[in-house]
């Protein structure tokens, strides 16, 4: 998926990183691996890595792709280092060394500036600013969070807020305009998960500053038209 991203044009890849019972940092989405590897009952935090690489996760795609492991950090970081691209780290579970690990592993490759780092866990976006004061941070929520989100993302000194698409919809609902209010405060926004292409117009008419897609070919070309179409 993340070949094929820098293949599309993507401006950049969104993953999850957990760390493994021998503190090893690898890419998943969900906490257990039964989805991925067709029903195998294993935790990630749980299993030593040697024992994960031995399971095949081509979840739902069969032998399509042959036999996939379970990427490394370091893997998905060699990947990208010739690139350009932004890399959205969401930060999920591991010890207490979890943070540093990550940081580390980011700061060996020189891929600082790249990176930005997003979490649900609030708390885990102050504790790697107070690792890295100058990492760049997104707060992920799908829920209502106050009133005002750009002036909690400033108060705390996060780069970006992540919101699920709907609660932009529901601002401008109330006419409130949630890009301008968080541009105005110097927060970037950038909404997850916009599949549909004409949520993606909508987000993109709006001004916001990345679509989470999990379809990039699509966004890329809803966004060149857009472009087009103003020129």
């Amino acid at each position: 998926a993340f070949e094929l991203a820098i293949k599309m044009g993507a401006h950049g890849i969104e993953r999850d990183i957990y760390e493994t019972a021998d503190g090893k940092l690898v890419i998943h989405h969900d906490n257990d691996i039964k989805r991925m590897t067709n029903g195998v009952e294993a935790k990630i935090q749980e299993t030593d890595f040697d024992t994960l690489r031995t399971y095949n996760f081509n979840g739902k795609w069969g032998d399509k792709y042959g036999f996939v492991k379970i990427p490394t950090l370091h893997e998905v970081l060699d990947l990208f280092r010739p690139t350009d691209k932004n890399i959205n780290i969401e930060l999920k579970e591991g010890s207490t060394q979890y943070l540093h690990a990550i940081y580390n592993a980011v700061k060996e490759f020189g891929m600082e500036e790249q990176v930005l780092y997003s979490s649900f866990d609030h708390t885990k976006l102050a504790r790697m600013k107070a690792i890295h004061p100058n990492a760049k941070t997104g707060a992920l929520y799908s829920e209502p969070l106050i009133y005002q989100p750009w002036n909690y993302a400033k108060m705390a000194d996060f780069t970006a807020l992540h919101p699920s698409y709907n609660q932009l919809y529901r601002f401008q609902e109330q006419g409130i305009d949630f890009v301008k209010e968080a541009h105005d405060a110097g927060i970037a926004v950038n909404p997850w998960t916009a599949n549909k292409e004409g949520i993606m117009r909508r987000l993109a008419i709006w001004g916001v500053d990345y679509i989470i897609t999990d379809y990039p070919d699509v966004a890329l070309r809803i966004i060149k038209e857009l472009n087009e179409a103003e020129a």
